[in-house]
């Protein structure tokens, strides 16, 4: 029987990729293979107390350290992954194979070399070089004054991504940057996340009103700019932009500068898919205008409340959305091409009433995911190579 270790940088159970792991430990868990976890802070499953060890030293520092002052001292970079990185390799336990997510497997890698342990690097997103290289224009562009990456991040990131035994993904696209990165193909599987299909279903929508949602993260790499620029040259009348997430520092001074030039709706992030879902289905389009994404959980969610999606080709979730039928994909970094799209919706009611778009992703399950993770682990120890995705 295999033994699969796991690690993390975050809060077991929490939402994005904590939500991830969970369901990734929650597989290895029900197959009798589950080793050691390293997170910052475990989620109250009983099912994980003695397995878990957590990192509280970062989250008490995080609670006290203000978060620009963290921000540029590089905190990120050093807590999260190089302190992490340590703490995770020395706790590692005999095992066949170590997953965990990229920036922070460095040491790990290196531990496991010594004990002839397989190596995971699971990344979320597109290539670190990627992303730099668009936020870095965005940032200079809107006069923000944060790195996106460091330059010693890159290096380690893309150097994981070059030595590990395989790297997870969980598209085609951020698959293709790290090709485009030098990343073997053959060390590359597609490994797309799930939704949950019980806790997002469709409902009616509850009034007439033409309302846009956008749901997740506010920052610049989401794209929220050119939704604002967009909504503010629409002026639809009739109509409603619900924005609900956390605001982020780089979009702080641009959500004040549209407060006065557009009406919008800002509702607090939360964790409940319940409220996540309630907010969906009071949609007559969801938006998703980013810049960068890897996948985009939330597209999957909105498209399981049978709701038409507006995306960019530069997410992941563009792989689920069949343009002109369940939605749109439309460039990034334009926003003519949101307030088109917008417009198209608006005039045309007929295009907010899908019928597929819950049934496209209904294979996404995290059933597969988790499926696919075990065939993946199964290939690296018997020594088979090949994408699962």
């Amino acid at each position: 029987m295999m033994t699969i270790a796991f690690q993390i940088a975050s809060d077991l159970g929490a939402a994005g990729l904590g939500r991830v792991a969970l369901e990734a430990i929650r597989g290895i868990r029900d197959a009798g293979m589950l080793g050691t976890v390293t997170c910052l802070r475990r989620d109250r499953s009983p099912s994980h107390a003695g397995i878990v060890s957590e990192i509280n030293e970062i989250r008490l520092l995080e609670r006290f350290l203000p978060r620009r002052v963290a921000t540029r001292l590089g905190f990120d970079s050093l807590m999260r992954q190089n302190y992490f990185g340590l703490r995770a390799a020395l706790n590692l336990s005999e095992c066949d194979v170590v997953h965990g997510f990229t920036g922070q497997m460095t040491e790990t890698i290196r531990a496991a070399r010594r004990r002839d342990i397989r190596t995971i690097v699971d990344r979320p997103n597109t290539h670190v070089s990627f992303i730099r290289r668009v936020m870095e224009t965005e940032y200079r562009k809107y006069g923000v004054q944060f790195a996106p990456y460091t330059r010693s991040q890159v290096r380690r990131e893309t150097r994981e991504l070059l030595v590990c035994d395989a790297v997870v993904t969980c598209s085609r696209f951020a698959k293709q940057t790290m090709m485009d990165e030098g990343v073997d193909p053959a060390r590359i599987h597609v490994i797309h996340y799930g939704v949950d299909l019980d806790a997002f279903k469709p409902a009616a929508k509850p009034d007439s009103v033409f309302r846009v949602v956008f749901a997740g993260l506010i920052c610049l790499r989401k794209g929220v700019q050119y939704l604002l620029e967009a909504w503010e040259k629409l002026r639809l009348p009739h109509a409603e932009l619900v924005m609900q997430g956390r605001v982020l520092d780089d979009a702080a001074a641009l959500i004040r500068h549209y407060r006065s030039r557009c009406d919008f709706t800002l509702l607090p992030h939360t964790d409940d898919p319940r409220e996540l879902c309630r907010t969906y289905n009071s949609a007559s389009v969801c938006v998703f205008p980013s810049l960068e994404d890897g996948f985009g959980m939330v597209v999957a969610e909105a498209m399981a409340c049978n709701r038409p999606v507006i995306v960019t080709w530069s997410m992941g979730a563009a792989d689920m959305v069949a343009d002109g039928a369940d939605g749109m994909i439309i460039p990034a970094g334009d926003a003519r091409a949101v307030g088109d799209a917008l417009l198209a919706f608006y005039e045309n009611p007929s295009l907010c009433r899908v019928r597929d778009a819950r049934s496209r992703v209904a294979p996404l399950t995290w059933d597969a995911y988790r499926a696919s993770l075990l065939r993946l682990y199964g290939s690296l120890v018997s020594g088979a190579r090949g994408d699962t995705g």
